[in-house]
């Protein structure tokens, strides 16, 4: 609780724990709660769960994201997978000992969907793709397999809309 804490720069966020899913509520992050047994697995993707929140509620900014949020479920699906990524990229930069941790809840989110058994983009989600290419790129880092696979399934469209929204930008 403390680490997530001084990592999200706020030492007054409230930290609980908790069966429910993780997540941010206002001043609120949500951790999953850890046995007794304390595994290793289970502390691994404790600590990805923590420190991705942290980078969040440090370097998301709310009004400008509402500000550009766009129209369509869709749309926000993607925005919202990107924007994640940005946040944990961003502070992997930073904050080099994250990117492992991060990596451990990726892997376990991609496990727990069934990433890596799937064969087309017609059941990967096109949304995580984009995340992941975007946290990829910007950290050069090698993704777990069950999310390389969603990402290489749609790798040849995601790069070349890249290509031709960037293209269109010289014009």
């Amino acid at each position: 609780a403390e680490a997530t804490k001084v990592m999200a720069d706020d030492a007054e966020l409230n930290i609980t724990y908790t069966v429910d899913p993780s997540g941010i509520s206002g001043e609120t992050v949500r951790l999953p709660q850890v046995t007794r047994r304390m595994a290793r697995d289970e502390v691994l993707l404790a600590r990805g769960v923590a420190d991705a929140l942290a980078l969040r509620h440090k370097f998301h900014d709310a009004g400008t994201h509402a500000r550009y949020l766009p129209q369509g479920e869709m749309a926000r699906t993607l925005y919202e997978a990107m924007e994640t990524a940005r946040c944990e990229a961003v502070g992997a930069r930073v904050m080099p000992g994250t990117a492992s941790n991060i990596d451990h809840k990726i892997a376990d989110e991609a496990t727990r969907r069934g990433y890596a058994s799937m064969a087309s983009t017609d059941e990967a989600p096109l949304a995580e793709a984009a995340g992941y290419m975007v946290r990829q790129l910007a950290t050069g880092r090698d993704l777990p397999a069950g999310a390389q696979n969603v990402l290489d399934l749609w790798r040849g469209l995601l790069e070349a809309q890249a290509s031709e929204t960037l293209g269109g930008l010289d014009e």
